[in-house]
């Protein structure tokens, strides 16, 4: 029993670095669209827009990865 709880940690833990990851994700999303901003400001509102999409896709993994640990843990 102590073996399984061990393993449900280390892979709850495993499921933690996805949303380490997505924010560094996050982070490097939004200052390219700075840098694309920057370069291009007529472009302004269409870099926003598939800046939000790739956002959107990046917190999706997260929030997935989240719950599916939360689920191998407690169930």
């Amino acid at each position: 029993m102590l073996l399984v709880k061990a393993v449900k940690t280390l892979v709850l833990g495993g499921c933690m670095l996805p949303i380490a990851f997505g924010a560094l994700g996050t982070g490097i999303l939004f200052a390219g669209f700075n840098i694309a901003v920057s370069r291009n400001p007529e472009e302004s509102e269409g870099l926003f827009n598939n800046t939000l999409m790739g956002f959107a896709f990046i917190e999706t993994f997260v929030f997935l990865s989240f719950f599916l640990g939360a689920a191998v843990y407690f169930i």
